[in-house]
């Protein structure tokens, strides 16, 4: 740490420096280094064409060599003179030693239009005419190649087998031969011996002097190999060797399904690009320097904002958060001044946050402290009143006298685990002994309508939100009507919205008295909305449901004069515990 406070870069000058230095480092080697590949790729490339061409240039070679072997044998094998003596033998005649040397010369004399071919061998369908021995063609090769030669799709045509059993240094291909005179009926095989060097035929050292160090392959179709060529090629290369130091091109040979591969060595291919990878070098090198010495003065124009925007984020230790309205020449000091200012209207919006939250919480536990004094006096007396009502044989008063008890014990204690949550059936079971108190002074002028859907009943929300709003209903609502009226409250839950409606057909309010609490509703603050006498009232609900959910959630309120009030309670539906069963409640 002292080495680095010697050397400055404890402060901004020297961090933004050395940053500054260190980022061109590394986009320079980006660049160079991705300018260097790109080059490389493309030399690569033309080298892989170039290759692609040679390899499709001898494939093409190596097609013409087996056309050649594949005309010349079609030509003996329609030779008259051959025709007649498998003609002879399938009508069971045996062919003479003078036969057998006549039809000896004629292969010769094919066999030497052909650089690739060692010799030939003629087969009747019981045994050899030319080598003379006594041996037939499934004695001479393996018999499924036979096989594939009498194959409908093949008959007549070449087929090649990859070593001689017997001379495995020869390459095998087996024709068999149809007799004219005889509807082209099968009457003998014509074996064809090959040199297996065929790709000294195809080009050898004439078409890859540009690539030093190649070595060419020649597979079969089983992907034996056949032959090989190249500058001290010994065998196959091993998998580790080829991936390190080689690159392959390839070709298939269309007729007989052989593949050629040619392997091209990667320090030929890249040699020329090490006097580019010396200029990038010291190119790299000259540019680090010279934006090194740019950074530095940079550093010195950029610090001085810095620092007089550092000052002014200092000044929050002293006191209230304030934003900096200074505009600076520097484009990044004016980010950073923006971002610190949003940073600071953030922090002074959750610091009021928190206070709403805690007045609310405060109002509501002095309420709470204020309903539960000496409640065992409160609930002891009620009893008493209860029993008394009893001995009188005033059941319906006495019954009111439980609901009563019941409506208190649930505004005072804590229910769903103390977190002033209750699921909607609770709540709907306050509201119901809430109403039966007031049907004992409004009898048949108030009506009720309670309907809440099973997948509402489930779900939690904040305690004492519903009755309030019943209440507000019932006294602003329907109280200054002589003939009474209806409150319905529903429930139901939406694409993961709960949404309780509270309507009443009451007095309803004018346009201006509407607009003015859907106003206050809006307000951000509610430091000047109390605790209510007559419960948490209307607009700390919203701001109750608000804090706990969201601004997007709370109250709405529709009315019309003469018509009645509309009040929606909307909140996310979260589902919770119930001891009521949740069901669909009918109408009282």
């Amino acid at each position: 740490m002292r080495l680095l406070k010697r050397l400055g870069l404890d402060q901004t000058r020297g961090q933004i420096f050395v940053g500054f230095t260190l980022a061109m480092v590394i986009v320079l080697l980006v660049t160079i280094g991705s300018l260097y590949v790109l080059l490389a790729g493309v030399q690569k490339k033309n080298v892989a064409e170039f290759a692609d061409e040679i390899a499709v240039q001898m494939g093409g070679r190596l097609e013409s060599l087996l056309s050649e072997i594949n005309v010349l044998s079609l030509q003996l094998a329609m030779d008259d003179r051959i025709q007649e003596r498998l003609l002879q033998d399938l009508s069971g005649g045996e062919a003479s030693y003078e036969e057998r040397m006549k039809i000896r010369r004629i292969m010769v004399d094919k066999t030497v239009y052909s650089e690739t071919i060692q010799d030939m061998e003629l087969f009747s369908l019981r045994s050899s005419i030319y080598p003379i021995v006594d041996r037939a063609i499934g004695e001479r090769v393996d018999p499924e190649m036979v096989a594939k030669a009498d194959e409908s799709l093949r008959a007549g045509a070449l087929v090649w087998m990859a070593r001689d059993p017997q001379h495995p240094e020869f390459l095998l291909a087996l024709r068999q031969i149809k007799l004219e005179k005889q509807e082209y009926a099968k009457g003998g095989y014509l074996l064809i011996r090959v040199k297996p060097s065929l790709v000294d035929f195809i080009g050898g050292e004439r078409d890859v002097e540009r690539l030093k160090g190649s070595i060419m392959y020649l597979f079969d179709e089983q992907n034996q190999l056949i032959s090989a060529e190249g500058d001290g090629v010994q065998g196959l290369l091993d998998e580790r060797e080829k991936t390190r130091d080689y690159m392959a091109v390839s070709h298939t040979i269309q007729e007989t399904k052989w593949r050629l591969e040619i392997w091209l060595p990667k320090k030929n291919v890249t040699e020329d690009f090490r006097l580019i990878q010396t200029v990038m070098l010291w190119a790299t090198l000259g540019c680090v320097l010279l934006f090194a010495v740019l950074s530095y003065s940079l550093s010195l124009f950029i610090t001085h904002p810095l620092k007089k925007l550092t000052r002014v984020m200092q000044q929050g230790k002293e006191g209230t958060l304030k934003e900096n309205p200074e505009g600076y020449f520097n484009r990044e000091a004016n980010q950073l001044n923006t971002k610190y200012n949003q940073m600071v209207r953030q922090m002074n919006h959750l610091i009021r946050s928190v206070y709403e939250i805690e007045l609310l919480k405060s109002k509501s536990e002095i309420t709470a402290l204020h309903s539960q004094l000496n409640p065992h006096f409160l609930f002891n007396t009620l009893d008493s009143i209860y029993w008394a009502h009893i001995r009188k044989g005033e059941k319906e008063l006495s019954h009111s006298i439980i609901r009563l008890a019941d409506l208190f014990r649930y505004t005072i204690h804590s229910h769903g685990g103390g977190d002033g949550f209750v699921t909607l059936a609770e709540e709907i079971g306050q509201v119901r002994r809430y109403v039966d108190l007031m049907k004992l002074r409004w009898h048949d002028r108030l009506q009720v309508e309670i309907e809440v859907m099973p997948e509402a009943a489930a779900c939690r929300i904040p305690k004492l939100t519903i009755q309030p709003l019943v209440e507000n209903a019932i006294v602003h609502g329907i109280e200054p009507l002589d003939q009474g009226g209806m409150v319905t409250v529903r429930a139901d839950v939406h694409q993961g919205i709960l949404t309780v409606s509270i309507a009443d057909n009451g007095v309803g309010m004018s346009e201006e008295h509407l607009q003015m609490i859907n106003k206050r509703l809006r307000q951000e603050t509610r430091e000047e909305l109390a605790v209510s006498s007559g419960g948490i009232g209307l607009y700390n609900v919203h701001k109750l449901v608000q804090l706990q959910y969201g601004e997007r959630y709370g109250l709405e309120l529709e009315s019309t004069p003469g018509k009645g009030t509309i009040v929606k309670l909307v909140i996310a539906a979260e589902e919770g515990w119930t001891n009521e069963a949740p069901g669909h409640s009918g109408g009282r």
